[in-house]
């Protein structure tokens, strides 16, 4: 396999970023919403559209010329699923992902450190338990539901457990400062009973229970998954990308387009022209007012139609261009904002060596 500057690049692109991410960490904080819509619909379902556009892309361009059949992209693209599947998905419900084996292994466990054991007089929520104010009031809830399921049969201390957990969501924590027992106590009773009723060995349980991964060594899911989706978007476009360059490069239909249409718009809003006409009248001037806006939106509707067509259907390329840079700006961010830097580098190079190997050997 010749090493050109494209490998070069390829192979290089997540490493350096991850260095550049973390030198600007040092200089810069970032606070970024874990559960905001680009993350939630976007980043966590990101092998979908991954797998979406670069298929798509794949079938557009027929790409599967000289770089091999479709049983190799069709195997490159298995590998890299598979790999992402045994890494951060629970393939049935008693199995942890390899990367919550991990965190396990080296000490981690599902915590319920809800309440603030360092003033047992205030009964405060924990500041450390989950990082944002929506997530904990939302993990408590989820606790709440997840005790009561789990008291079929209650002991007292689950009672209390069910009992002080209710009061704090019904009442607020003014309501427990008269209760016999310490914020500590009811963590512990909280725990115990959560530990006792189900096997939490998943970060996916975890969450579902209203807790959260606490110690040990949590390889970053994001920069393992987003590396995995870069390699996979550029490394197909080594299949692709000199046809579809030159299928951009000949493309004239849609700027002759574009500039018919973004012309015809300007002028269907030209009402005021009229004013300059000592003839006009009235009606004409009315007729003017209602027409314009119909004109003005079905340019706009064929503008829209034009740019879909031009970029989805006859150009897929510059869609995967512009997921690949989100990609890589989310995997930016992501080395600045989120987990340690060892946390990183585990989730970087489980990521990388397999991909690396896919693109190094299968190519």
């Amino acid at each position: 396999m010749v090493l050109s500057l494209y490998k070069v690049f390829l192979f290089s692109l997540c490493p350096l970023t991850l260095i550049v991410g973390h030198t600007v960490s040092q200089y810069i904080s970032l606070e970024v919403d874990r559960d905001g819509w680009f993350n939630t619909y976007f980043v966590k379902q990101g092998w979908f559209w991954t797998s979406l556009v670069g298929w798509w892309c794949m079938i557009r361009y027929s790409g599967f010329g000289h770089r091999g059949t479709w049983k190799k992209t069709l195997l490159r693209y298995s590998v890299l699923t598979g790999w992402w599947m045994v890494f951060t998905q629970s393939i049935w419900s008693e199995a942890a992902p390899l990367m919550d084996l991990v965190f396990t292994a080296t000490g981690g466990r599902c915590s319920f450190d809800v309440f603030d054991p360092s003033d047992p007089r205030t009964w405060q929520i924990n500041e450390k338990f989950h990082d944002t104010l929506t997530r904990r009031q939302s993990s408590l809830r989820k606790i709440y539901q997840a005790l009561k399921q789990a008291s079929t049969n209650p002991s007292v201390v689950l009672e209390n457990a069910v009992s002080a957990v209710e009061y704090w969501l019904s009442e607020g924590r003014e309501h427990l400062m008269n209760i016999e027992m310490t914020p500590h106590q009811l963590n512990t009773y909280i725990d115990e009973a959560l530990h006792s009723w189900r096997r939490i060995n998943s970060s996916n349980l975890c969450r579902s229970l209203g807790g959260h991964w606490k110690g040990g060594h949590d390889p970053s899911g994001h920069i393992f998954l987003i590396t995995l989706m870069c390699m996979f978007l550029l490394g197909e476009l080594q299949a692709i990308g000199r046809k579809a360059l030159r299928k951009l490069k000949t493309e004239r239909r849609f700027w002759l387009a574009l500039k018919t249409h973004s012309t015809n718009i300007v002028q269907s809003g030209a009402v005021f022209t009229s004013f300059s006409r000592q003839s006009v009248t009235w009606k004409a001037l009315l007729k003017e007012l209602a027409v314009a806006p119909v004109n003005r939106s079905k340019q706009l509707l064929l503008l829209t139609i034009s740019t879909f067509r031009f970029v989805v259907w006859d150009n897929p390329i510059i869609a995967l261009v512009v997921l690949t840079v989100m990609w890589w700006w989310s995997f930016l961010v992501t080395t600045i904002a989120f987990h340690t830097l060892p946390e990183q580098i585990s989730g970087l190079l489980c990521a990388y060596i397999v991909a690396a190997i896919v693109y190094w050997k299968l190519a």
